[in-house]
């Protein structure tokens, strides 16, 4: 993610954090760099160990990544076994995942056909959409057919 994007994104938080009554604090700052510099999904823990030696506690981490859930940079991926996963997507194209049931891992794909949907559904029952999200829960056919998956995360478009 290019430096511009990273400080448009930040100036949005200011602005969401303000609007709160909280303050920009340095770690709240650090926390969404750190975000936004990586493309894949993550959790608090490996956020966590990514800022080691920043000097923000664990509890800061939790409160920060609800914020920027709440502010709409980032979302959070509820995994089958309880875990939960964030990504950013300020500035990324729709998308939503499957999730496969055997190996665990989340996979992303082209979401513009379900935001079209509920575009259409949301018009029809006179809402106004703001978001979804999806997970679709699935098997690995590669894991049926061989006994094995070395598949990696992947995005698919």
């Amino acid at each position: 993610m290019s430096v511009e994007h990273i400080e448009q994104a930040t100036e949005l938080f200011r602005r969401f954090l303000k609007a709160q009554d909280l303050k920009v604090t340095r770690q709240r700052e650090i926390l969404l760099r750190r975000i936004f510099e990586r493309e894949e999904h993550f959790s608090a823990e490996q956020l966590e160990e990514h800022v080691k030696g920043d000097g923000i506690s664990k509890a800061t981490i939790y409160r920060t990544l609800q914020l920027l859930v709440d502010c709409g940079l980032i979302v959070e991926v509820a995994l089958k076994d309880d875990r939960r996963v964030y990504e950013h997507i300020y500035g990324r194209d729709p998308h939503d995942h499957i999730l496969c049931m055997d190996c665990k891992k989340v996979f992303e794909f082209d979401g513009a056909a379900m935001t079209a949907l509920e575009a259409e559904m949301t018009r029809r029952l006179g809402f106004r959409p703001f978001g979804h999200r999806l997970r679709i829960e699935a098997n690995c056919e590669v894991l049926r057919k061989t006994g094995r998956c070395d598949r990696d995360e992947i995005k698919l478009s």
